[in-house]
């Protein structure tokens, strides 16, 4: 199965953006990531490593996607964003009540939000397939440019609806990440 190239340039360019942008706010916030990961349970004698191997893996996968490694860096894409949402749906059916860490403003975990990473590490999957054989233009680039620009309005959009949605009651056992 082979896709056009202009839809995996729009599905990389989307992952890519979104990732390297993750990596920037937990490097640039080492001691709330440490923070966000004590509170999703990370083993303590690895959260140290994890501060560091987490972001610089979100970067590796950004960059990769824009390399002749699309493929690999596609799936790492895929695998971390699979594994936050499996995070993310184990706490929510504990009742936690936790920041999802996603960068930015704080965020309150929600099915949403399960969902969203099931949705994005499904564009990084489609990343992985290759494409058809067809040459690509700068109508191409100019097209997916203006589409990665696009998904991260309608991305800051979504967030932003869910940043507006009541609170949720939890059990008494819950904690917060902050």
């Amino acid at each position: 199965m082979s896709v056009d190239p202009l839809v995996l340039l729009i599905a990389a360019g989307c992952i890519a953006a979104l990732l390297l942008h993750a990596a920037v706010a937990k490097l640039g916030d080492r001691a709330l990531f440490h923070q966000h990961l004590a509170a999703y349970g990370a083993p303590e004698p690895l959260q140290p490593a994890l501060v560091w191997a987490i972001p610089l893996a979100e970067a590796a996968a950004a960059l990769g996607l824009v390399t002749p490694w699309r493929s690999v860096a596609a799936v790492l894409a895929a695998a971390l964003l699979l594994s936050y949402g499996v995070a993310m749906a184990w706490h929510l059916r504990r009742g936690h009540r936790l920041d999802c860490g996603c960068g930015g403003e704080p965020l309150a975990l929600s099915p949403w939000l399960v969902a969203r990473n099931a949705v994005l590490a499904a564009v990084a999957l489609l990343a992985a397939l290759p494409p058809d054989d067809r040459a690509v233009g700068v109508a191409d680039f100019a097209v997916a440019a203006a589409a990665v620009a696009v998904a991260a309005l309608i991305y800051a959009a979504f967030h932003q609806l869910l940043r507006q949605q009541p609170a949720r009651k939890t059990s008494s056992s819950s904690r917060s990440a902050a």
